[in-house]
């Protein structure tokens, strides 16, 4: 006898199981075995295997309660990035509007003189035109897909 010779590998045992399957399951199987060229034995024993390696992740495999539990906490998770955008934009706008009746404390005076009268109308003309090229921006980086908040 060769001392040379590899040291034999166990043979993989198998265990037979039976399961029923309803007609239509069985005949999609079937068609998807025919066309991958695998084995229903194959196909079954993969299937089993992804399922017990992570039954959780699985949405195709997660029962019902299980798929409402994720819908529910995809909506409470969405429910607070929206609120969280919300307050940041609020908190924003705040800022914003704090800082605009600061510079522009003179248009909400009652002009006394015609020459205040003309640098009111002046400054809400300028206003008016910095807005128009502000909002057309928005527009613009919000047709782009630009968000403020992500």
């Amino acid at each position: 006898m060769s001392t040379s010779a590899l040291p034999r590998t166990p043979k993989a045992r198998r265990v037979r199981i039976y399961t029923r399957l309803s007609h239509p399951l069985r005949q999609r199987l079937l068609a998807y075995c025919a066309a991958a060229g695998r084995s229903e034995r194959a196909v079954i024993e993969d299937a089993v295997e992804r399922y017990l390696a992570n039954p959780g992740k699985d949405a195709a495999a997660a029962g019902p309660i299980d798929r409402l539990a994720q819908a529910i906490d995809d909506a409470e998770r969405l429910r607070e990035r929206q609120h969280r955008d919300f307050e940041l934009l609020s908190q924003m706008f705040g800022r914003f509007l704090q800082l605009w009746t600061v510079v522009h404390a003179s248009v909400f005076r009652d002009p006394t003189t015609a020459e205040a009268s003309q640098a009111i109308a002046k400054q809400r003309d300028a206003g008016r035109a910095l807005y128009n090229r502000l909002t057309a921006s928005v527009v613009d980086q919000f047709r782009r897909g630009h968000r403020f908040a992500r």
